[in-house]
């Protein structure tokens, strides 16, 4: 975190960060050897690998990239392949909270609302330290609000509707319905 002349910028957690993609580099050496050493057949070794490399170095170019920057006409989410500007003036509230994820950690998510509770901006404080995304709430000025304790998408919707998405409230239903159209083509292409 640092500020430049009014701007507030965070930058991912670091420390987090590259400890997690050493052990995942660390990770995919030791499987990648394994393969070599053991028994499997040695072709699998290139393909372990890139199923490895890529989420690193999608992984690096986010610790590299992303920023949360708060100025005083605007709000800038960067990501690695996007970049989301706001104008700060809509900003008239947030909604802070700790999401659970189906079969993953919890994590925080700020939704910046408008003066009428319409979503202006989603920002995942997953990857930030705590006391960047404290500071993020604090400059912006605003009511925070939020439940004190993790929620799935569901008890969110409740509670603020509209701020999470059909598919974030029933991730099960929507994969089994992609898999059973996908099983339906399949059967369909064979059939055929």
């Amino acid at each position: 975190m640092r500020e430049i002349r009014g701007e507030l910028v965070l930058r991912p957690d670091a420390r987090k960060g590259w400890v997690l993609l050493g052990a995942a580099s660390l990770a995919a050496v030791a499987i990648v050897g394994a393969i070599l050493i053991g028994d499997a057949p040695t072709v699998f070794a290139p393909i372990v690998g890139a199923a490895f490399v890529l989420p690193i170095l999608l992984g690096a170019g986010a610790l590299v990239r992303a920023r949360i920057i708060l100025t005083t006409d605007e709000i800038v989410l960067r990501g690695i392949f996007s970049e989301q500007r706001r104008p700060r003036g809509r900003a008239a509230q947030v909604v802070r909270v700790t999401l659970l994820a189906p079969r993953g950690s919890p994590g925080e998510t700020l939704f910046v609302l408008d003066a009428d509770g319409e979503p202006v901006l989603r920002v995942p404080g997953g990857g930030y330290a705590r006391e960047d995304i404290d500071r993020l709430v604090t400059a912006l000025g605003v009511p925070c609000s939020g439940p004190d304790h993790a929620v799935n998408a569901n008890e969110l919707a409740k509670t603020h509707p509209g701020l999470v998405s059909r598919v974030e409230r029933h991730p099960y239903r929507i994969a089994f319905a992609v898999l059973a159209v996908v099983v339906i083509v399949i059967a369909a292409s064979i059939m055929g």
